[in-house]
């Protein structure tokens, strides 16, 4: 009787330890790809069987908190990341996510190797004020990249976005992501977003659900718009002809903002396409598939 009581106490005991211990056991998983090349964007997703809350990642020194949703029997934050061809240097990043579950907080890390990408180059014929702009231009330009910069690093908490993307127009890709430009002879930027074809007045849609942020006529950007899809994803559409939005207004995939042209630092009619990610831009092409 003795000895049946013993066993009784230690296989509850035995149980004890397994709960307590599977109660401090990380659940939640981050399924992310471990190697990216340069400019391109990918998805990172925290999930979890139990309820989280409080997420935020840190990506490339930027951070910013997850909305959580629930399907399937199971909870979830996602958020679209990448690196910019023209700021980020090829390496070992790490991606760090922290959340509260099961009454405490966790934090995960995940190394991310950024590997270099080869990208031709473009040499651009334009009208020199275009190149080198005139003193009297200098202040207009640096009020309007204040704005814009403003705009591009936009982190709001509510998701909007959903993949893939809309593509703006259906023009065929004329320059695209991470060209090497060559203005007039004199070494450029890189091209830090899309050119599609696109004859002046066509209609340009919107990649996704968002609010609009910005619009203006810019010295380099022509008419342009500027628009929040949440969790510091921004899309932006350059060189229209006509802006078809306000300031503030919410905006529905497939919206159309505006309407293609030659506005700003252009050689002919298209749409350059833009878009954000925690403030780096990225090639946008794969996000359409």
């Amino acid at each position: 009787m003795f000895k049946k009581a013993t066993l009784t106490i230690n296989a509850v005991s035995v149980l004890l330890i397994l709960f307590i211990l599977s109660s401090r056991a990380q659940s939640a998983e981050l399924k992310c790809t471990y190697v990216a090349s340069m400019g391109k964007p990918f998805l990172a997703r925290l999930v979890s069987p139990y309820d989280i809350s409080d997420v935020k990642i840190s990506w490339l020194d930027r951070q910013t908190p997850l909305q959580v949703t629930r399907g399937d029997g199971k909870y979830e934050a996602s958020i679209l990341l990448g690196s910019d061809v023209r700021d980020t240097k090829p390496g070992i990043y790490t991606l760090t996510v922290s959340y509260f579950e099961r009454g405490r907080q966790w934090t995960l890390h995940h190394d991310i190797d950024v590997r270099p990408k080869s990208y031709p180059v473009q040499e651009l014929k334009l009208p020199q004020a275009m190149v080198t702009p005139p003193k009297e231009a200098m202040a207009r330009i640096k009020e309007e990249s204040l704005l814009i910069s403003n705009a591009i690093n936009t982190i709001t908490n509510e998701r909007h976005w959903e993949l893939p993307l809309k593509r703006p127009v259906d023009g065929i890709v004329t320059s695209p992501y991470g060209l090497k430009r060559i203005y007039n002879g004199s070494p450029g930027s890189p091209h830090r977003g899309v050119d599609f074809r696109a004859a002046s007045g066509t209609p340009v849609r919107c990649a996704a659900d968002g609010t609009v942020i910005l619009t203006g006529d810019h010295y380099f950007g022509g008419k342009s718009v500027y628009v929040d899809h949440g969790n510091g994803v921004i899309s932006c559409y350059m060189h229209l002809s006509k802006i078809n939005v306000l300031n503030n207004q919410r905006l529905k995939k497939g919206d159309i903002i505006g309407y293609s042209g030659q506005t700003g630092r252009a050689t002919g009619p298209h749409l350059h396409f833009g878009l954000y990610l925690l403030a780096h831009a990225v090639d946008p092409m794969p996000l359409f598939q």
